[in-house]
């Protein structure tokens, strides 16, 4: 892999927004895509090296990008505008955009045009046929890692009717500034080493919890297992009652989530999940050869950073 690194001096600000910061092979990067993926991460509420290392991070997930694009367009994989359709159709489906305004105001948010989403949701795809093509077809999971998988972890195998749950909950907004999410998130970092230490879960809910359950030490009562977020439900089905989740981001702020009790629960059969740890075991599997296969691309690849 030839990468060659050439320092620009001057403030990002200053520079014009088609200036080109990568090459890769025969395509360019220009700083007008940098900044656009970079949005979301609200750069300029950053400190300026946290600002410089978060672009650069950007910019080799760009580079990354740029290179599986060239193989999806060497090897010639494709995909019909109605396929497109029939994902943004499911897309609208499972998220309840239920009208066009809604649909609309939703893509306002992430400053997206609809052609501009069709076309994320088209690269999407035909990143996820190449990969399964490159890489997926030739991975075979055999049974005998699957029933080992099984046997290692059947505390995650549980069907659960309910589940008492408490919290201790330190709320963000859309409009927090980065310094308060890092602080926020390094109270809650503390809390639950305190926790850790055997210091009382109600007694520190009552302390530092800005949720009204605070007031009964973070208890938040019964809920149906089935209709709880799936990451959240991911992160109770690896507890046992007493015990409490790591800190754990939510959209809406730091969370450490306490299991009080399983209500209706029961031990799942092998045959019952062995789809299910078929398909996750296949997924690492593909994770992990994806990044030797990208490895590999790059190595014959031409990149040289401008930035």
């Amino acid at each position: 892999m030839m990468i060659m690194m050439i320092a620009a001096g001057g403030s990002v600000q200053a520079e014009a927004t088609n200036r080109i910061v990568a090459i890769v092979n025969n395509e360019i990067i220009t700083f007008h895509e940098l900044e656009k993926a970079g949005r979301i991460f609200k750069l300029s509420e950053m400190e300026k090296g946290k600002q410089e290392e978060t672009q650069k991070q950007i910019l080799f997930q760009l580079i990354d990008q740029k290179l599986v694009d060239n193989q999806i367009k060497r090897l010639g994989v494709q995909i019909s505008s109605e396929e497109v359709d029939k994902a943004v159709a499911r897309i609208k489906e499972d998220q309840k955009l239920n009208s066009s305004e809604d649909f609309s105001a939703v893509l306002n948010r992430e400053g997206l045009s609809e052609a501009e989403f069709r076309n994320k949701i088209k690269e999407q795809i035909l990143r996820f046929r190449l990969i399964s093509r490159e890489i997926g077809s030739k991975i075979i999971i055999p049974e005998d890692r699957i029933r080992e998988y099984y046997q290692n972890h059947q505390i995650q195998f549980r069907k659960i009717e309910g589940v008492h749950l408490a919290h201790i909950f330190l709320p963000l907004s859309n409009d927090t500034p980065s310094e308060e999410i890092e602080k926020q998130k390094k109270k809650a970092e503390e809390v639950w080493e305190r926790l850790r230490k055997g210091e009382d879960f109600a007694e520190l809910a009552r302390k530092f919890s800005k949720d009204p359950s605070a007031a009964q030490g973070g208890d938040m009562g019964m809920f149906v297992f089935e209709e709880i977020d799936p990451l959240l439900r991911g992160e109770i089905s690896k507890l046992k009652p007493g015990e409490f989740s790591s800190v754990l981001q939510t959209p809406t702020g730091w969370q450490i989530v306490k299991l009080v009790k399983f209500q209706g629960s029961k031990e799942l059969s092998f045959d019952e999940v062995k789809g299910q740890i078929q398909e996750q075991l296949f997924q690492e599997e593909v994770d992990q050869r994806f990044v030797q296969w990208l490895q590999k691309l790059k190595e014959r690849s031409y990149i040289q950073i401008l930035l």
